[in-house]
Formats: structure tokens, sequence, C-alpha cells
């Protein structure tokens, strides 16, 4: 079997270092858990800038992971690979603000995630939020900076 070309289309590997980046908690699941590698690999190959960077450094993890474990990242004990994830951030300084510029927010909105912090699973609107009534007074003293 051989690996494929990118580490960004590898999702057992992206699932691992997803995990690494977010591992599960009491509460809340790991990210590689919750399948967005996908999401997030296509996030990142469609972007010029931060993708090219990201991938070199994806790239350098997986052949690092891989020279430890014969499995590599998915492999490795969480410590481990977090570990080998660290050994590259000095060379690829980019590779974890890079994924998680398109992590977190997929991360954030999942559903088991939104349940784990106490919100309700769904997007804020269009029930919205419940929003304090506002002091009148305050209200009418803006209106009174008001340049004519």
């Amino acid at each position: 079997m051989t690996e494929p070309r990118s580490a960004l289309d590898d999702l057992d590997f992206m699932k691992a270092l997803l995990d690494v980046l977010i591992p599960p908690s009491e509460n809340l699941p790991g990210a590689g858990a919750l399948d967005l590698a996908p999401t997030v690999a296509s996030a990142l190959q469609g972007d010029p800038m931060l993708g090219p960077v990201v991938e070199t450094g994806a790239q350098a993890v997986r052949e690092a992971a891989l020279s430890q474990h014969p499995e590599g990242l998915p492999g490795m004990a969480p410590q481990a690979g977090a570990k080998v994830v660290e050994a590259q951030v000095g060379a690829h300084p980019l590779l974890i603000l890079g994924i998680l510029r398109y992590l977190y927010p997929a991360y954030y909105q999942h559903p088991r995630v939104l349940e784990g912090i106490g919100e309700p699973p769904r997007p804020p609107f269009p029930e919205g939020f419940e929003v304090e009534a506002t002091d009148a007074e305050l209200l009418e003293k803006l209106r009174a900076r008001r340049k004519v």
C-alpha cells in the first residue's frame, strides 16, 4: 500500500494530528473523532497562502512519526504524538496556526462540542439568543451625542 502523496489527503494521519491539537477531554471529544479532517484539509488545500506551508509542515510531521512508529502518528500514544508535532514546530512555525485557522471554527460549531460546553446544539440564528433590555437613559445619552 502506498502513502497518499499529500499529508493533508492522508485522513488517518490528519485525524491523529487534529487529536494532538485538540485532544479529547472529560466533556469534549477530540477533534479527530469528529470527522473534521476532510473539512480542514479541503479548506487548507484551497488556501493559497497557508495551504502549502501547512502541507510542508504536515509532511514533516508525518515523516518524523513514521520514523518512530510503523503506523506513524495514528499508531502513536497521544503524548508521543504530541512530542513529534512539537519537534517540528521550530522548522514549521505556521503549521499549528494554519491548521487551527480552519479547525477551531469547525470544532466549535460541531453539535457534540456545543453540547459539551453547555450551548444548544444549533446555530445562534434564526432563533437567536435572549438579549437583556437596555437602559433607555443610556440610549438617550448616545443620541444626544450624535452629530447633526
